[in-house]
């Protein structure tokens, strides 16, 4: 029964779309009036302004132009996307730096990238995936720039914590005790590429799922 509603809602919807008058003309309405105009002008009959017919020709030729210019603007966008798709899915099997952060354990070697603004005093809280604090790592003075930072999986205890999602909070801070930006990013190897109905493009590396935008830089 359901369906059997919907189906006729449908149809009289687009029974009512088809015979409602537009408000406005489109690209043919438009040049079939101009066309109709056209034929039953004569330029030089009395009362006849030349000029008028100009104009409507010099219309006429404006909007055939244009609508050449979007089609051929079309076909550019449509090569470019394939173009960029095929860029985009040459990167599965190499490894890329992603914007993110966290600490992907496993056979207990985890690692994570940090780019500070100034020297600071670093120190890293480690959380499993259900937000309690597995570990805290002082990673003491550290310079400015692009630093690798390491955890072998063990917890406060020294037992070794199974592989998986670790999330990282990091504390930066300076001599003086204020904090100091940084960055956080991983490298991560592209496992495959996936093509979005809505043009975007996502990457699937060692189980993380990230936006081709959020790509930093390619490694190898």
């Amino acid at each position: 029964m359901e369906t059997g509603m919907i189906t006729a809602a449908t149809s009289t919807a687009t029974a009512t779309q088809s015979t409602s008058p537009k408000n406005a003309l489109d690209k043919d309405a438009f040049l079939k009036l101009l066309v109709a105009q056209l034929k039953n002008q004569d330029p030089t009959g009395a009362g006849q302004d030349p000029n008028q017919m100009v104009q409507q020709l010099t219309s006429f030729s404006s909007l055939e132009q244009a609508t050449q210019t979007n089609t051929l603007l079309q076909g550019l966008q449509s090569q470019s996307q394939a173009l960029f798709q095929a860029q985009a899915a040459s990167l599965v099997g190499k490894t890329v730096k992603v914007d993110g952060s966290g600490f992907a354990l496993k056979a207990g070697q985890a690692s994570m990238g940090l780019n500070l603004s100034a020297s600071a005093d670093v120190t890293l809280t480690v959380r499993d995936p259900n937000g309690n604090v597995v570990a805290t790592i002082p990673e003491g003075s550290l310079n400015q720039g692009d630093q690798t930072l390491t955890w072998n999986g063990t917890d406060a205890s020294g037992k070794t914590l199974p592989d998986g999602e670790y999330q990282v909070q990091v504390s930066a801070k300076s001599i003086s005790g204020s904090a100091v930006p940084y960055t956080t990013s991983l490298n991560l190897k592209v496992d495959s590429v996936a093509f979005n109905t809505d043009g975007s493009i996502s990457l699937s590396a060692n189980g993380h799922v990230f936006s081709l935008t959020n790509v930093l830089q390619v490694l190898s």
